[in-house]
């Protein structure tokens, strides 16, 4: 027998029950195939508790029961945003997210959390819900596995009021398969990754000893400093500044008491050339952030020689997914080819009322329009 939203109960908890709701967050959570880091309790109240105050926004959390038993929890939150400079927009949104905000830490594989079988009736639900209220004129599901079934769970709650859908912000995260160990893993590579993971090790050691160290609870915070150091020869701005270092000196005690952080650093000599700052939850290990000299050479790649050592050490304690999570790199795809499977994410956006509805699907159409025409100017330039 299939669950319907229709048979759900929702209440709202507030700001304080969400705050103190940690053993029925994480109950739930192990009863689920929501995202172990990303829908943690302490992921997204950490989250909340760095980024919310600055973003003048109100915690929305919705949580669905099946007569007394709480099957899924919706962790949302509005705040009035003005999109373009000149649209004013009341946005819902998933929290762990501040849609085309460059400044919040950006979680991922964002979705509810639902007892296993519910995933659905509680979209469903929580989509029904939303579009029962009038007070927002934008609904946003950032970075969600699920975009196809936000997409649809919207559109069967239509109830007239003027609305348009759109998915938008498509990537792809991706992931190595270490269940088979280190060495299984290497063979199934091609011979160009495998050299660059594995085989330049031995070139590296031309520029000195090189030495690879997981760093303990009280070596985290020089670790980090390296990590923004190396971050910033790379791409001109450190990784963890401000609210972000904040979030991450937040989580740092837990984690590494759990055995769960695993930083890393790579030694040429005496110099830290390289460093991975990584979260294992459970068998997946998920790499947040990395750094390394761009400078040393030429010939090898540093972040590929550190992953290789990473991921070997990630394998050898029982680690069978390592989580390259989305984004590219910065000259290659490394991601892709280091990785066996991948997972496609999307941003749902929902837009409603007199004016949002009508001045996006004319933007999109002329976008649309656009490209078309690029496209057909490459068609005809090709005949020529």
């Amino acid at each position: 027998m299939c669950s319907t939203a229709s048979d759900l109960t929702l209440r709202n908890w507030s700001l304080s029950e969400w705050l103190q709701s940690e053993e029925l967050w994480n109950d739930l959570l192990a009863r689920s195939d929501a995202d172990p880091l990303f829908l943690s309790w302490e992921w997204l109240t950490h989250w909340w508790q760095c980024f919310g105050d600055t973003l003048a926004a109100s915690a929305e959390i919705r949580a669905f029961y099946r007569g007394s038993a709480l099957v899924g929890i919706a962790p949302l939150y509005r705040r009035h945003i003005v999109r373009k400079g000149v649209v004013p927009v009341s946005s819902v949104q998933l929290i762990g997210l501040s849609w085309r905000d460059p400044e919040p830490l950006m979680s991922e594989y964002l979705d509810v959390i639902a007892a296993r079988g519910e995933a659905a009736a509680v979209r469903q639900a929580c989509a029904q819900a939303l579009l029962h209220e009038p007070a927002w004129s934008e609904s946003l599901i950032g970075f969600t596995p699920a975009g196809s079934e936000w997409r649809e769970a919207f559109r069967s709650q239509r109830r007239g009021r003027p609305q348009y859908i759109r998915m938008l912000d498509r990537s792809t995260s991706y992931q190595a398969d270490l269940s088979g160990g280190f060495p299984a893993y290497l063979r199934g590579l091609g011979q160009s990754t495998r050299r660059s993971l594995w085989s330049l090790r031995r070139r590296l050691a031309d520029y000195g000893g090189v030495r690879f160290e997981m760093l303990s609870a009280a070596e985290i915070d020089a670790g980090v400093g390296q990590l923004n150091r190396l971050h910033q020869l790379r791409w001109m701005r450190p990784a963890f500044t401000g609210a972000r270092l904040n979030f991450q000196a937040g989580l740092v005690g837990r984690l590494a008491a759990r055995g769960e952080l695993a930083v890393s650093q790579l030694r040429v000599g005496s110099e830290v050339v390289s460093v991975l700052y990584d979260i294992r939850k459970g068998a997946r290990q998920y790499n947040i952030s990395m750094g390394f000299n761009p400078g040393l050479s030429s010939k090898l790649s540093l972040g590929l020689i550190h992953f290789g050592y990473a991921m070997e050490a990630a394998a050898e304690r029982g680690v069978g997914t390592y989580d390259f999570l989305a984004g590219a790199g910065r000259s290659c795809d490394y991601k892709r080819n280091l990785s066996q499977t991948q997972r496609e994410l999307s941003c749902v956006q929902v837009l409603r009322g007199p004016l949002l509805p009508a001045l996006y699907r004319w933007r999109d159409r002329v976008r649309l329009g656009r490209r078309q025409v690029k496209t057909n100017r490459s068609i005809a330039a090709e005949h020529m």
